[in-house]
């Protein structure tokens, strides 16, 4: 998974048509980052706007929950809140 990837998630996700293809082909690539691509992410700044590019990845996590909140798809709700998680701990460590 790369920065360019990010970027187009993000792109995609923000369209309000959005297919259920792109869907299901962006969470199953964001949900396989490992904890190694997130610290990776959390050293990375590609974008300026953001801290790191983990600050990137967490803003498509979050969409991706509202999306499948909507779509009342709780199972992978719970996935994506998992991996917000691991987000959050490696974000707080950096901190520390």
């Amino acid at each position: 998974m790369n920065f360019n990837f990010l970027i187009q998630a993000t792109r995609v996700l923000n369209q309000n048509d959005i297919d259920n293809a792109e869907l299901e082909l962006i969470t199953n690539f964001i949900l396989t980052a490992d904890e190694e691509i997130l610290y990776d992410y959390s050293s990375t700044c590609s974008l300026i706007t953001y801290d790191t590019d983990l600050d990137l990845y967490l803003e498509i996590l979050e969409i991706l929950l509202k999306i499948y909140e909507e779509k009342e798809e709780y199972e992978v709700c719970e996935i994506i809140k998992n991996k917000i998680d691991d987000v959050i701990i490696i974000k707080n460590n950096k901190t520390i």
